[in-house]
């Protein structure tokens, strides 16, 4: 994509409010562990969506119905739906995150129904499981999550296709991973070139 997002992404609507979504990237030159460090900082999620976040922010939380999890506030920019506009919105989410053998992770994602939201939300409900698979020097990642969409946000016309809008969220939630750490290895390779021809000076030197 023209915005630096690499991967696949694709939604299907499944009935009624349902939508599934699912997407797929290859992060190249990092650990999942790094990649999972990544997704979990807010400062990076704005950067990457700009256009439609204001404010993410991460916070360590635990339940006895949970364990320890994260916790990630949300609130989205006003955005054009139709002929009006649906104004700010916000909402949290619960992040469960386990440890898959010696270099794998996995991830559910959820709504939190513990804390305050806005009227006006994406999704009425959403469950998204992702999966960060180690192989060799890059990470799989792969998501698919079921989601409700909120029709006080998105009208329910024929003419309006709800799939696209819970897949251009699902995936711009997501694609940026491999996005970042392609920006990574790229400069961290013109860093080495550089490197290697101020070497190459001082020896002619």
């Amino acid at each position: 994509a023209s915005d630096g997002r690499r991967g696949l992404v694709s939604s299907t609507r499944l009935g009624g409010d349902w939508v599934l979504a699912e997407s797929e990237q290859l992060a190249p030159a990092c650990t999942a562990e790094e990649v999972l460090r990544a997704y979990l900082t807010g400062s990076l999620q704005k950067e990457w969506n700009a256009d439609k976040v204001s404010r993410v922010a991460f916070s360590r939380a635990a339940s006895p119905e949970r364990g320890r999890y994260y916790r990630q506030d949300i609130e989205l920019r006003s955005v054009r739906v139709i002929r009006s506009r649906t104004g700010p919105m916000s909402y949290s989410q619960t992040i469960s995150v386990d440890k898959v053998g010696g270099r794998h992770y996995c991830a559910l994602v959820r709504l939190d129904p513990d804390c305050p939201a806005t009227a006006r939300k994406p999704f009425e409900a959403l469950s998204v499981y992702v999966g960060l698979q180690q192989v060799g020097p890059d990470v799989r990642i792969y998501a698919a999550g079921v989601f409700r969409v909120n029709r006080r946000v998105v009208p329910n016309l024929v003419v309006f296709d709800a799939s696209g809008i819970a897949g251009d969220m699902a995936g711009k939630g997501t694609l940026w991973l491999a996005g970042h750490f392609e920006r990574r290895r790229v400069a961290a390779a013109a860093a080495a070139v550089a490197r290697e021809a101020r070497g190459g000076a001082g020896g002619a030197a």
